[in-house]
This record gives structure tokens, C-alpha cells and sequence, in this order.
């Protein structure tokens, strides 16, 4: 059969007016072929080079969105979480703030009543503060004594004096000290 085709490639380069002996005509069929079959093979290890990297990357995409839904999911477990204790500490400030809010009802209702049962006494006061009160606040009233041992009592002097001694005016401060602590 290659004969046959080779005898064709002869005469046609022939009419062309080329004289071509059948060894060349053949070397030149084995030449065409040989680029087709390396063009065909290369074509299809690119196609297999692309076929393999469209795969291997369409592999590593799934992975990274695994990996980013896994995040995703983690930040709102997280979030729900933080939601229901943010949620828990509201509801222990409302009931914190319910409880002081009856404390301050009941203490204004009490110094209501005290300013009532004073001024049914015969006993105005203006202010409706008590000697607790003010003890509470640190408040010195010559109206409210501070019982002995307590804060509000008279403050003591101290028996050393923090100024240098008089008697050597060359003595520095540290050396002030220093002779004060031998004593």
C-alpha cells in the first residue's frame, strides 16, 4: 500500500515538473507522517496535561471552601454563643437593676416616712439625713459624734517632725533620715 502511495506523490510532484526519484518521495511520506502522529501526541498530552490540572485544581477549590465553610461555621457557633451569654448578662443587669430599683423604692419610702414621723415629732429636718448617713459618707457633724475607735474620730499628731533638725544647718535631708532612724 505504500508503494502504491508513493507511486502517486512521484507523479504528482511530475506534473509539477519535478522530478523526485521514489526513495525521497518516501522519506518525505514518512516525514508527514511522522509530524502528524508527534503533533497528534503532543495535542493529546496537552489535553491530558489540562485535563489532570483542571482536576487537581478543582480539588484543592474544594478543599479551600471546606476549610472557609468550616470557619464560617465556627465563627457562628461562636456568635451564638456570644449572643445567648450577651442575652444571660442582660437578663442578670435587668433583674440586678430591678432588685436596686425596689432597694431605692423601699429607702426613699423609708426616708419618707422618717421625715413624716419627724415632722409629726416636731422635729423638721430639711435634709433627711441621719448620723449613718452621714458616718456612710464621711461626713463630720458636730450634730452626729463618731463613736470612739472609728474613722471619723480625731486625727493624732505624729511625734516626729518631718523637717530637718534646726541645730545642723550643713545635715541633708537623706542624712536627716538616716539620723532619725538610729535613734
Amino acid at each position: 500500500m505504500s508503494g502504491a502511495v508513493i507511486s502517486i506523490i512521484v507523479r504528482l510532484f511530475g506534473l509539477a515538473g519535478v522530478k523526485l526519484s521514489p526513495f525521497w518521495a518516501g522519506a518525505a511520506l514518512a516525514g508527514i507522517l511522522a509530524l502528524l502522529i508527534g503533533g497528534m501526541a503532543t495535542a493529546a498530552g496537552v489535553h491530558l496535561y489540562n485535563a489532570g490540572y483542571a482536576a487537581a485544581d478543582g480539588a484543592w477549590r474544594e478543599k479551600a471552601l471546606e476549610a472557609q465553610l468550616a470557619a464560617a461555621r465556627a465563627d457562628a457557633a461562636e456568635a451564638r454563643r456570644a449572643a445567648g451569654d450577651a442575652a444571660l448578662r442582660a437578663e442578670a443587669i435587668k433583674e440586678q437593676a430591678e432588685q436596686e430599683r425596689a432597694g431605692t423604692d423601699a429607702y426613699v419610702d423609708d426616708l419618707r416616712k422618717q421625715a413624716e414621723a419627724r415632722a409629726a415629732a416636731g422635729k423638721p429636718n430639711a435634709c433627711g439625713l441621719t448620723c449613718d448617713d452621714l458616718r456612710g459618707m464621711r461626713i463630720k457633724s458636730t450634730a452626729c459624734p463618731a463613736p470612739a475607735g472609728s474613722a471619723g474620730g480625731p486625727r493624732r499628731r505624729s511625734s516626729r517632725p518631718l523637717a530637718i533638725p534646726a541645730q545642723d544647718p550643713v545635715m541633708t535631708r537623706a542624712s536627716a533620715w538616716r539620723a532619725r532612724a538610729m535613734r
